[in-house]
């Protein structure tokens, strides 16, 4: 899969440096239940992440399925794509650089739109674009807030410290 910037916001160095942060964050990051990311580049003033391809849909879809046909998830599903998720993150919270210092990864936008589930039944966190690490160049500005409202934790919601635990919330 190649992921790009949208057209409207290709020129803007925020994001620009978001899509290069988010590929130094992700190509640290192999694990079953994390989506690989292979390449970052650019092809004249388009920059990109090749990453892996999950051939299915993320769980908003799935779970916006089952609401339309009145059906509950099964428990023993949700459990299943909830660990998968939790192993995912474990990795990336306690992901070390080669030196041995703690990466301090913290995703800080998990929501169903970011949980892929492909036909075969893998369970892939993607898109770090938000992500805070210790070794991240760039640092959110005070006060400002990135991530899905209804997905973060008090203590992001308030702009405090984040660790792992955020991203459990």
């Amino acid at each position: 899969a190649v992921k790009v910037i949208h057209p409207r916001y290709s020129e803007d160095e925020h994001f620009i440096q978001m899509l290069v942060e988010e590929a130094k964050i992700s190509v640290l990051l192999t694990h079953v239940n994390i989506a690989q990311t292979f390449d970052l580049g650019r092809a004249g003033d388009q920059y990109y992440i090749v990453m892996e391809f999950i051939e299915g849909a993320d769980a908003y879809r799935v779970m916006r399925k089952c609401a339309e046909g009145k059906r509950a998830m099964p428990i023993d599903v949700a459990a299943f794509i909830v660990a998968e998720m939790c192993n995912g993150l474990d990795y990336a919270h306690r992901k070390r650089a080669p030196d041995g210092t703690p990466l301090s990864i913290v995703h800080r936008d998990i929501s169903p739109q970011n949980v892929l589930i492909s036909f075969a039944g893998e369970v892939k966190l993607v898109d770090f674009g938000i992500a805070k690490a210790a070794n991240k160049s760039s640092r959110t500005q005070a006060g400002m807030v990135k991530g899905k409202l209804q997905y973060m934790s008090p203590e992001q919601v308030r702009g405090e410290a984040l660790d792992g635990r955020s991203d459990q919330f």
